[in-house]
Parts: structure tokens; C-alpha cells; sequence
């Protein structure tokens, strides 16, 4: 190694480490980014996808047995219980992150059992009545479908996401070593070689 570099190889050996600066900052921002976006899905899928599943089905499970409920005689007190229970629900279902169409299903759920609750303080034994029970616990049964098929869609494509992410994190760590490689080629060629190496300037 040269005792003492000229003022051209000073100034190609502070662009190059240069180079290798500002490439080791904007990969380690690119992954820092990357590393977000996967660490912001797998929260997602957890709290705004399974535990919503869970929730549908809780109420799937409550609204089958209120069905069960409405059929007998004298069931007051624990039809009550089952309406809180799903009224409770319905309010931490709407403390997760729903999406558009989420919305919808959610909201047209709630206005079902709204005139659900209408129709079961409605007098009993009326044929017509029990129709219109039938038909709207059946479009309650449909908006949990729904809904269940929503959590099934998001998880997918957050899922989708994060391999996307974790690919992309991947291929640019293959290319930082792959630059970081050239440089130091670079960088020992410009100190051992002076005399032959590149005229950039």
C-alpha cells in the first residue's frame, strides 16, 4: 500500500465509500420499510381478521340458539341474556378495523337484529310473524357469510402482502451484498493499483 495517496485517489476513495454509504442508508431504509409492513399485517391478520372470525363465530353460534329460544314458551330471562351477549359482541366487532364492505355486512347485521328484537316483542303465534322471523334470521345467518368470507379475502391478501414484503427485503439484501462487493473490489483496486486505475475524471 502506497505511503501516501495523491489528491485524485483521495477523491476516488471518498467517492467510493461514499457510494457504500448512501447504499447501506437506503437499503437500511428500504428494509426498515419493509420490516413495517410486515410487522403492521401480522398485527392486522391477529387482531382486526381472527378476531373478528372469532366473533362471527360467537354470534353465529348466539343466533342459533336464540333461534332455538323463540321456538318455546316462557324463555324471557334467557332470551334477554343471549340479546346482551350479542349486543356486546356487535360493539367489539366494531372496535376492529373493518373494511368497506365489511361495513355493509356489519351494519345491515345490526339493522336485521334490530328488526329482529322489534318481531320477538311482537305477539307470538302469529303465522305471519313467524314467517318474518324465519326470513330474518335467514338474512342474518347470510350477512355472518359474509362477513366470515371478508375475514377469509383480507387474510389472504395480508398475507399476500407480507410475502410480497419479505421478497422484496430479500432481493435487496442479495443486491446490497452484491454492491458492497463491487465497491471493495473498487476500493482495493483504487489503494494497491494507482497507476492503473480508471481515469473518471
Amino acid at each position: 500500500m502506497p505511503n501516501k495517496m495523491t489528491i485524485k485517489q483521495r477523491i476516488n476513495v471518498g467517492f467510493v465509500l461514499a457510494i457504500a454509504f448512501f447504499l447501506v442508508l437506503a437499503s437500511n431504509r428500504l428494509n426498515r420499510r419493509s420490516y413495517n409492513i410486515l410487522e403492521q399485517t401480522v398485527s392486522s391478520v391477529y387482531e382486526d381478521r381472527l378476531v373478528a372470525q372469532e366473533y362471527i363465530y360467537q354470534l353465529n353460534n348466539l343466533f342459533h340458539e336464540k333461534e332455538l329460544e323463540l321456538s318455546k314458551v316462557g324463555i324471557q330471562y334467557k332470551n334477554e341474556l343471549i340479546t346482551n351477549n350479542i349486543n356486546q359482541i356487535f360493539n367489539d366487532f366494531s372496535n376492529t378495523e373493518l373494511t368497506t364492505k365489511e361495513l355493509v355486512y356489519f351494519t345491515e347485521l345490526r339493522n336485521n337484529f334490530i328488526q329482529l328484537q322489534e318481531l320477538e316483542h311482537q305477539i307470538n303465534g302469529d303465522s305471519n310473524l313467524k314467517f318474518q322471523k324465519n326470513k330474518v334470521l335467514e338474512d342474518i345467518n347470510s350477512n355472518l357469510d359474509e362477513l366470515a368470507e371478508v375475514q377469509l379475502t383480507e387474510a389472504q391478501q395480508l398475507t399476500h402482502r407480507s410475502q410480497k414484503s419479505l421478497k422484496v427485503s430479500k432481493l435487496l439484501s442479495t443486491l446490497e451484498i452484491g454492491f458492497l462487493t463491487v465497491i471493495g473490489i473498487l476500493f482495493l483496486f483504487i489503494v494497491f493499483y494507482p497507476n492503473k486505475r480508471p481515469n473518471w475524471y
